[in-house]
């Protein structure tokens, strides 16, 4: 039967449905057969002493099968990155309730606790914190009681209102503050007492572009997980390009193919850091570098296709 021993005296096996039985016996339909054929041998899978995994590679459910089939059950992992989310803003309304003038929902949270789902981290959502300067300086003291790093959207700018980066030069230290990216120049990092801390830009593309570029690669970091190459390729644009040098842009593109059957990159339309659409369009950024310029039709450019939090 399918799993038994062999016995010493084989060397090959015929499956039943390749033979037939006769007067005289047993008659092979496939011949030859050579030895060995439909025989498992013991450690022709994984031999004895090879690496099955290495550090920070994260368990899939196939790895679980395979450590199973090894006869292992149980191994040290590293435990969940615990991860504070919360948004600041008096202009910010939930999803559902109505909106006043002045008011705009509150996207940006929703963005990054389903990313922070992909990655399964344990989440703790602290909701929206208006501009006061003292509910935000509670919010921080209770996401770095309770969390491994904490991640704000809003409040980093320059404006009367944006207490992020005071509280945090109050409570803790900055590490950097603005990039020269596009979208999500005032991007903030910085230490807490017990936990780091990114402040992601409020416009809904940036937070999102500076969480996925940025801060993600940083928690997977802590979670000792290996550094996921991105996969990039150098390709025709479609469409003109708009950009100022100065700093990198990630715009937003779908890959497409010419008349021709060529593999190209297209901008999906409006570049705007508070424009959602076109994020929600796209399979991959169009990265240009500090010193390009405009592109034109025809141009070679670098692409970046979305990863798994983007998908």
């Amino acid at each position: 039967m399918t799993g038994a021993s062999i016995p010493t005296s084989a060397d090959v096996v015929i499956m039943q449905e390749q033979t037939e039985t006769t007067d005289q016996g047993i008659r092979f339909l496939q011949k030859p057969q050579k030895p060995g054929n439909n025989i498992r041998h013991a450690g022709e899978d994984i031999p004895e002493g090879a690496l099955v995994f290495t550090p920070g590679q994260k368990i899939k459910p196939q790895d679980i099968g395979l450590l199973a089939s090894l006869g292992i059950a149980n191994v040290k992992v590293y435990r969940k990155v615990k991860v504070a989310v919360f948004s600041t803003g008096d202009e910010l309304k939930l999803p559902g309730e109505l909106l006043r003038q002045g008011d705009i929902y509150d996207s940006n949270r929703f963005v990054i606790k389903a990313m922070l789902k992909k990655m399964e981290i344990d989440i703790i959502d602290l909701g929206k914190i208006p501009d006061d300067k003292e509910q935000l300086r509670q919010a921080f003291l209770r996401a770095d009681n309770e969390a491994d790093a904490v991640v704000s959207s809003g409040g980093v700018s320059v404006g009367d209102a944006d207490y992020t980066k005071e509280i945090l030069d109050e409570l803790g230290e900055t590490g950097f503050w603005k990039l020269a990216i596009k979208p999500g120049k005032p991007f903030a990092f910085g230490q807490l007492p017990n936990s780091v801390f990114f402040g992601l830009p409020g416009n809904p593309v940036s937070a999102t572009v500076t969480f996925q570029q940025l801060a993600a690669p940083a928690l997977r970091h802590m979670m000792n997980q290996q550094a996921e190459e991105k996969v990039e390729l150098t390709l025709a644009t479609k469409t003109r390009l708009k950009k100022r040098p100065g700093r990198r842009d990630f715009q937003r593109g779908k890959l497409v193919y010419s008349d021709s059957g060529e593999l190209q990159v297209l901008s999906t339309g409006n570049q705007g850091s508070g424009v959602m659409s076109t994020m929600s369009q796209s399979d991959c950024y169009i990265v240009l570098a500090e010193e390009d310029g405009d592109k034109q039709a025809g141009d070679l450019v670098k692409m970046q296709l979305f990863d798994e939090l983007l998908k």
